[in-house]
C-alpha cells in the first residue's frame, strides 16, 4: 500500500518532520515524490527499514553513522559502539560518584570544602 507522508508518520510513530529531515540527508527516502504536489509516498515495505534505523539510533549510532554503514555492517561497527557506550558509561559512574561525594559534604545548603584537595593544594604550593 502507498502512504502519503502524514499517513506513514502515524503508522510508524514518527513525526513528520522526521521523515522528511530523514529524506533532506538521504538516510530515508520516500519511494516516490509526485512531480507535480511534491507530496511523498512511502510503502508498507520501507516500515522495516525505518524500524531498523530507530533501533540502531536507539543503541547510540549517530544518524551519519546509519547512513554511511546502512549497506556494510559487520561485527566490528557493532563491538566498537558496544565498546563506545561502555567508556560514556564509565564516565557517568564517575560523575555518579562525584555527586554522592558532593552530597556527603553538603550541610546546611552549603557544600563543605574538601580537606584532601586543600592538603594537595598546599603541598603543591611549596
Amino acid at each position: 500500500m502507498k502512504y502519503k507522508i502524514g499517513e506513514f508518520a502515524k503508522l510508524v510513530d514518527v513525526p513528520i518532520k522526521t521523515l522528511r529531515y530523514y529524506d533532506d540527508i538521504g538516510l530515508f527516502k520516500p519511494k516516490e515524490v509526485d512531480l507535480f504536489s511534491h507530496y511523498r509516498y512511502y510503502l508498507d515495505s520501507q516500515i522495516e527499514d525505518l524500524n531498523l534505523i530507530l533501533e540502531l539510533k536507539e543503541a547510540g549510532f549517530q544518524l551519519v553513522e546509519i547512513k554511511r554503514y546502512w549497506n556494510n555492517w559487520n561485527n566490528a561497527i557493532l563491538l566498537n559502539q558496544k565498546e563506545k557506550i561502555y567508556l560514556e558509561q564509565e564516565e557517568l559512574d564517575r560523575k555518579i560518584k562525584k555527586i554522592d561525594e558532593l552530597r556527603f559534604r553538603l550541610n546546611d545548603g552549603m557544600i563543605c570544602q574538601n580537606k584532601v584537595l586543600k592538603v594537595k593544594v598546599k603541598e603543591r604550593r611549596k
